[in-house]
């Protein structure tokens, strides 16, 4: 069977280490059940091709760059491809015409803040259904921002797909409320739970940690919708974690969630980190090298605790029986993070932004893992690797059939409670909060939206302003035409009149 995987990899100097977990994830699942024709679409193709040893194609390109316009117009353009077979052997395009089936890999880009990522699927949908091949859809996140015309491509992808896997309950709910066959929605995990590390992986915890104590902590390069600018936002999150640091007599390592591979080039979450490390101004906090996402899945198992303001954090620590603390600085990451927790019952350990204030009494909490905790994540870590590899189980064995999924699982988690006055506050904070920040992102969405609806209103008066230019000088100009006919058509009668003049008689 010949796989196409659909995922957000392959970029030179750019390594997203939670994107590149579950099209990774994605890969194992496969080849453990004896899948080992796979094609992956990436960026930049030779750059996955050399980090995976896989064959690679195109994506179709969409660009966060792009207004909306410019990006509807391109998703526009793949029917014409399509319909004239004007598209490239190494693209998206001849993988799945050769394919056996179509997969679109886990992820968060299902929405209206990130519609380019959003088109790159609904394309791969549209060819795949060009071609008649199966089309599965795993471990989503979809919205929350969600403009109705983004809504109905999504749902247009799930309805089009044999099966769409969501990766927590919001995004459960929403999708079989939309589309014609809810049956075909399944929450599941989200894939990167079940990505391990190996002894490779494993080396890189002597190498950055030695034998300290240690917490793992990634950390977005943005600032989020709630902190007011990215000072205020590294000042806090570098007070907090000098503090954790010495409360708990442990090292805090920086570990870079996004950034370049390359030694020679730093980006994103690399610099961010230095920023961080010099605020703490302690030599307990320290920035390490960029890092795989095996790489991070041994560095969390062998963590005392995962602290993150990104998402990913929230998959592997719970599925490394390692108590994990998010940070949510936004109503999107409030979503996915306590949704990701909830799942396997510890989303009280997901503290808003407006929560910060009680970040030290959680870390001491669950630093010193009590034996009731830590029997709690031993359990929640079986229960959620059975359930997704029980997704995976049915996911593959659809695949060789081109069937729906059978998968009937239920995620029923316990929740757990934290003995400290921390998380009863933090209870109260989080559904304010959340109001408050979904008020923000919505704001942010919809300015978002109207610049672009004022750059496609902008070009359209260009665009009408010059065919008003055109069709005044083609008025012009037929009128100019008009003149010279009727004087050729004058001379014309003139010289046929002088003509009848000398043929009279008396001439």
């Amino acid at each position: 069977m010949n796989v196409v995987v659909v995922g957000d990899i392959g970029w030179q100097f750019l390594y997203h280490l939670g994107d590149e977990a579950m099209t990774e994830a994605a890969i194992d699942m496969l080849r453990d059940r004896q899948v080992d024709q796979i094609t992956l679409v990436a960026g930049q193709p030779a750059v996955s091709e050399a980090f995976y040893g896989l064959p690679c194609v195109t994506r179709v390109g969409f660009k966060s760059g792009w207004s909306r316009r410019g990006n509807a117009g391109h998703l526009r353009k793949v029917a014409t491809q399509l319909a004239d077979a004007t598209y490239d052997e190494k693209s998206i395009f001849a993988a799945i015409r050769d394919c056996d089936v179509v997969l679109i890999a886990g992820g968060g880009n299902m929405n209206s803040r990130d519609y380019h990522l959003l088109y790159e699927r609904v394309a791969a949908k549209r060819i795949a259904e060009h071609f008649g091949k199966p089309l599965y859809v795993s471990s989503q996140t979809v919205g929350p921002m969600l403009l109705p015309e983004d809504r109905d491509l999504v749902v247009e992808i799930a309805d089009y797909a044999n099966a769409f896997g969501c990766r927590e309950a919001t995004t459960t709910a929403l999708m079989r409320r939309h589309v014609a066959r809810p049956d075909r929605v399944h929450h599941t995990l989200d894939d990167a739970s079940v990505l391990t590390s190996d002894s490779k992986a494993r080396e890189v915890v002597q190498e950055l940690a030695g034998d300290k104590r240690f917490v793992v902590a990634s950390f977005t390069n943005h600032h989020g919708s709630i902190w007011a600018n990215r000072d205020s936002y590294y000042s806090d999150i570098a007070a907090a974690c000098a503090a954790i640091a010495s409360d708990n007599d442990v090292e805090v390592l920086l570990a870079p969630h996004a950034g370049s591979l390359d030694p020679a080039q730093t980006s994103r979450d690399q610099e961010s980190n230095e920023i961080i490390a010099k605020l703490a101004d302690s030599p307990r906090v320290r920035a390490t090298r960029m890092i795989t996402a095996r790489e991070d899945v041994a560095l969390i198992e062998a963590a005392v605790l995962s602290l993150s303001t990104r998402y990913h954090p929230t998959i592997f620590g719970p599925s490394a029986a390692t108590p994990t603390i998010g940070i949510a600085p936004s109503y999107y990451s409030s979503i996915r993070m306590r949704g990701s927790m909830r799942n396997v019952g510890l989303e009280r350990f997901v503290l808003p932004t407006s929560s910060m204030h009680l970040l030290r009494d959680a870390a001491r909490e669950a630093i010193g893992k009590d034996e009731s905790l830590a029997r709690f994540l031993e359990s929640a870590r079986e229960r959620a690797l059975g359930f997704q590899h029980a997704w995976w189980d049915g996911l593959t064995d659809a695949m060789r059939t081109g069937s729906d999924v059978n998968f009937t699982a239920t995620l029923e988690a316990e929740a757990y409670v934290p003995a400290g006055s921390w998380s009863a506050e933090n209870e109260i904070i989080i559904p304010v909060f959340d109001n408050y920040a979904k008020t923000v992102d919505l704001s942010k969405e919809l300015a978002g939206f109207l610049k672009d609806a004022r750059e496609s209103k902008k070009q359209l008066t260009a665009s009408v302003e010059a065919t008003q230019e055109k069709l005044t000088k083609a008025e012009s100009d037929l009128e100019q035409s008009r003149a010279t006919v009727s004087r050729y058509k004058n001379r014309k009668v003139v010289r046929l009149a002088d003509k009848l003049g000398r043929m009279l008689p008396g001439r």
